[in-house]
């Protein structure tokens, strides 16, 4: 005699419409994979995004000085880089004191006829380029009292040296500072535990 099998006690066979899913136990331990995966991941996606917007700004002020060296070199003229609370008005200014960056910066050029150099003038200056300020709780400090930067004909740095510190929160440990030396070129000058930045409120 031949015994034929019902479809229902084959293995592996399934009723059709028969639903299959995760028993409370599977749930309860995907949860708990997923949960262990986040609690890593979240904190290092944060400082990936913290350490971007520190090289952003950082790339962004370098632009900056390399803007203004090769436009006083094009122009056979000095080129000022200056740091502005209001750098999107339609006739911006130079802020008068300090050493603050994080507000923004102009660019430009003085015109002939104009008497103050320290300042830009609608009229009779070429504006060059604008930086915006800085995002989230990042500051931009430079040497003390620094707050305008003039290159010459030239190319080279009209004064001494001098530094810009980008930090957040982290501190000079993981801060950026851009050393330009009288020759006028930009350095770059990383934190870290062991050699962290001098300073990010007033670097030297």
């Amino acid at each position: 005699m031949i015994h034929i099998q019902h479809p229902r006690h084959r293995t592996g066979y399934r009723l059709p419409g028969a639903q299959s899913g995760f028993t409370l136990i599977e749930l309860m331990v995907t949860m708990s994979i997923a949960a262990i995966l986040l609690t890593v991941a979240v904190p290092s996606f944060q400082t990936t995004i913290a350490n971007n917007r520190l090289a952003t700004q950082t790339n962004n002020l370098v632009t900056g000085v390399n803007i203004a060296r090769s436009e006083a070199v094009k122009r056979v003229t000095s080129v000022i880089l200056c740091s502005s609370t209001n750098p999107n008005a339609t006739a911006p200014t130079c802020i008068g004191a300090g050493n603050t960056w994080s507000s923004g910066w102009i660019i430009f050029v003085n015109g002939t006829g104009d008497t103050d150099a320290s300042q830009f003038a609608a009229a009779t200056d070429t504006l060059i380029k604008v930086g915006q300020a800085a995002s989230g709780n990042i500051t931009i400090r430079a040497t003390t009292n620094l707050n305008r930067f003039t290159y010459l004909a030239a190319g080279i740095n009209s004064g001494a040296t001098a530094d810009f510190a980008i930090c957040d929160d982290r501190g000079e440990n993981i801060g950026r500072q851009i050393r330009i030396s009288p020759t006028g070129r930009p350095r770059l000058i990383t934190g870290s535990s062991t050699t962290p930045l001098n300073s990010c409120t007033t670097p030297t």
